[in-house]
């Protein structure tokens, strides 16, 4: 996801005189600081659907044995939050592909390792010291090895591999979105979704595949490219009119997710009965543009005021900490002691307060560590 600085976009100066030469649209408003504050609120947003994933999956895992209320309630809160990942690399793609003339590319790789390779060493190192200890497994050279090689130390890291693989190509799809005009690029956004999307089908059909810390991007390519559709594209219509066709658009996607997935649990189980949860299912790939054009409807480019905007932004900035650290007491704390509740109306609650408690309580537990200079680098 991306970091506070990366939440800024080019300003509107160059990015505009940019698109003017090339014949793309332009990047979004942005105020004299290069800020974009519907980008501000999509991490916001992500980052609440991060947790509300981690904390609910067990549920629809454990099919059969929770009841049926709770079942579903696990299963709506899965279907409405599978946008978290898609949107914050939409989010990357709309802050980094815009054109930044007069940027070297060994300016941008280094400022890109300076705030991707730390946390990502640091992180995984911890987590694979994590995930051993709570599984009594001894800890050898080959766990880091293994760890690193495969881009996937813990459930949610493998996003740090990511976006290192997407730092590394974005300047090249800088220079295709500079000089593409808005149908090319229009479609080779579609094309990447199309192939990753065939892919996963692929392997759901036929199994095989998988990826590793090399090539977990690949497959995120058209989500960042259409970060920056999204974000260039021309208001066509009225924000009202926008905002209430993604509203249906997101609805509808989150429904047909839900329905099919109850009804493939009942036909092939737990196990086999979630495709539609996946990144590059269609009614995910729906939901997660219908979000961002959303939130760009409602927020707009620009904040109403230099106050809210701060404040957004600050919080915005909080989302990276919060992220890395989540898993950490949802493990020690929440996983390990789940109390029993008398009703599933009393455990959805649980639920939901554990997701607040850990964006908040992470998130200010990040803002307290930011402030110590060393420990700051790691957030």
């Amino acid at each position: 996801m991306p970091t506070s600085a990366e939440a800024d976009a080019p300003t509107a100066a160059s990015a505009g005189s940019a698109a003017r030469d090339t014949g793309a649209t332009a990047t979004p408003e942005s105020n004299a600081t290069g800020h974009v504050h519907w980008l501000s609120w999509a991490r916001i947003v992500a980052i609440l659907a991060v947790v509300t994933v981690h904390v609910c999956a067990h549920l629809t895992l454990e099919w059969g044995t929770v009841g049926a209320k709770l079942w579903h309630f696990g299963n709506l809160a899965e279907s409405a939050a599978r946008f978290a990942v898609p949107l914050f690399v939409m989010v990357s793609g709309a802050t980094l592909l815009p054109p930044r003339p007069g940027e070297r590319l060994r300016d941008f790789y280094r400022r890109r390792a300076a705030r991707i390779a730390v946390p990502l060493v640091a992180w995984t190192v911890c987590y694979l010291v994590l995930d051993a200890w709570l599984h009594g497994r001894a800890i050898t050279s080959y766990t880091f090895v293994q760890g690193f090689a495969w881009g996937r130390p813990y459930y949610h890291l493998y996003f740090l591999y990511v976006v290192a693989g997407l730092y590394l190509v974005t300047p090249f799809l800088r220079a295709f979105v500079a000089t593409a005009d808005r149908r090319l690029l229009v479609a080779g956004t579609a094309v990447c979704l199309g192939l990753a999307t065939a892919d996963k089908a692929q392997h759901l059909l036929m199994g095989g595949g998988g990826f590793n810390a090399f090539s977990y991007f690949v497959p995120f390519l058209g989500y960042y490219l259409l970060g920056y559709v999204v974000a260039t594209a021309r208001p066509g219509r009225p924000r009202r009119t926008v905002l209430a066709w993604s509203a249906g658009a997101y609805v509808a996607a989150v429904l047909v997710t839900a329905l099919v997935t109850w009804w493939l649990f009942g036909l092939v189980g737990p196990q086999d009965g979630r495709p539609l949860y996946d990144y590059y299912a269609p009614t995910v790939l729906v939901a997660s543009v219908a979000v961002a054009y959303g939130l760009r409807a409602v927020f707009g480019d620009r904040a109403p005021n230099p106050g809210r905007a701060r404040l957004v932004r600050r919080l915005a900035d909080l989302t990276f900490g919060v992220f890395l650290l989540h898993p950490i007491p949802l493990e020690l704390l929440v996983r390990r002691r789940r109390p029993a509740f008398a009703s599933d109306y009393a455990d959805m609650a649980f639920h939901v307060g554990v997701v607040l408690a850990l964006v908040v309580g992470c998130g200010l537990v990040t803002l307290v560590l930011r402030r110590v200079p060393v420990v700051r680098r790691l957030l």
